[in-house]
């Protein structure tokens, strides 16, 4: 072998190591970033508040006066679509020192529904005291928030 061969035979183990190199970077940084977002794919954000709710990045509140009202705010972590048929939201009442199911409201939508985002009635909210919403998707209980009526 003479040097210009040895010289080319370095450069192309070089090129190939710095290449695998990436590649395995690659996996690595990809196999990372799915140990810390498997655990929330499929799972819901739910946002209830006194205002209209018209994306994800709004905070819930956790209090409401008598005569606010309440709106909430679904979808899917990760996901693009709710993917499913219902969703259920569930209200329990806070009396004798546990929640006990109070009213029930039920949305039949399309599978490629982005969101659900509207009001709930007032006339639910009647009492003032302890209230818990749950979210359903298809059945499954998805999320869960606590919040107060103080009039």
């Amino acid at each position: 072998m003479n040097g210009q061969e040895v010289k080319s035979n370095q450069g192309a183990i070089t090129k190939s190591l710095v290449l695998k190199i990436v590649i395995v970077a690659l996996i690595v940084i990809f196999v990372v970033w799915l140990v810390f977002n498997i655990k929330d794919y499929g799972k819901v954000n739910l946002i209830i508040s006194n205002k209209e709710i018209t994306s994800n990045d709004q905070v819930s509140l956790q209090k409401f006066a008598g005569n606010d009202k309440v709106y909430f705010f679904v979808d899917r972590i990760i996901k693009p679509t709710l993917d499913c048929n219902t969703v259920t939201l569930i209200i329990d009442y806070f009396e004798n020192n546990s929640f006990t199911q109070y009213k029930q409201i039920t949305f039949e939508v399309d599978k490629n529904f982005k969101n659900v985002s509207t009001y709930i009635p007032g006339e639910y909210f009647k009492r003032n005291g302890k209230y818990q919403l749950k979210v359903l998707l298809d059945g499954k209980l998805m999320a869960t928030k606590e919040f107060e009526i103080e009039k």
